[in-house]
């Protein structure tokens, strides 16, 4: 594990992440000193130097211990697959999380596949839909009135990543808009995705997906 929040202690105190390299232990010495490392921690100056220039107030919303971002990755070299398992951004920042990593990870990773095993913001699913184009979905974990399930394997047949898109952004349409529900989400907070069936809606808690990087 390459824990960069830890790395120089002090020089990114608004960015909690991590790297993992699963596959590969003995990578974690080299990786601070490869073109990967360097161009990430040049990405976690750029958000420090953002936390930076907020005022009072737009500190204040990132809680107390002042976490402005958190990214979480792991990288399994046998499998050429990239698990993104945390992007989040608490601050009001002008910095577009996922398609600036995306552009480093395509650069050092341009092979692999992106895999998100627990995806739950709708704007994350349509940036991952607008810049990779459409990933597999391979389960899905909904919760509806009455009860919760898991879709795996034959019962995702009748289900595509572009219905729930189209469903959500329906759902959303009906209570205001996304600006709206924006607002009333906390800082931070991932905006929920649904999935509109027979028997009503249902939320999708989280999906599993997977998309080659190289899209």
């Amino acid at each position: 594990m390459l824990d960069l929040a830890d790395k120089e202690k002090g020089r990114w105190p608004a960015v909690r992440a991590s790297v993992a390299y699963c596959s590969q232990p003995t990578a974690c010495g080299s990786a601070e000193d490869s073109g990967f490392c360097r161009e990430l921690f040049h990405f976690f100056d750029q958000l420090q130097e953002g936390y930076d220039c907020l005022g009072k107030e737009g500190k204040a919303q990132c809680g107390l211990d002042e976490v402005a971002f958190e990214i979480s990755i792991q990288i399994y070299r046998k499998k050429r697959a990239i698990v993104l398992d945390k992007l989040f951004k608490y601050a009001d920042i002008d910095i577009h999380l996922f398609t600036e990593l995306l552009q480093i990870l395509r650069r050092h990773f341009p092979d692999y596949d992106l895999v998100v095993p627990t995806l739950q913001g709708y704007e994350l699913a349509r940036e991952i839909r607008r810049f990779l184009g459409l990933p597999e979905v391979q389960c899905v974990f909904l919760k509806g009135e009455a009860e919760e399930r898991l879709l795996m394997g034959d019962d995702l047949k009748n289900l595509s990543y572009d219905r729930i898109l189209e469903d959500t952004g329906r759902h959303y349409e009906q209570r205001g808009g996304l600006d709206e529900a924006r607002q009333r989400a906390w800082r931070g907070r991932e905006l929920a995705m649904f999935l509109q069936g027979e028997d009503g809606e249902e939320a999708v808690l989280w999906m599993q997906v997977r998309i080659a990087l190289s899209r």
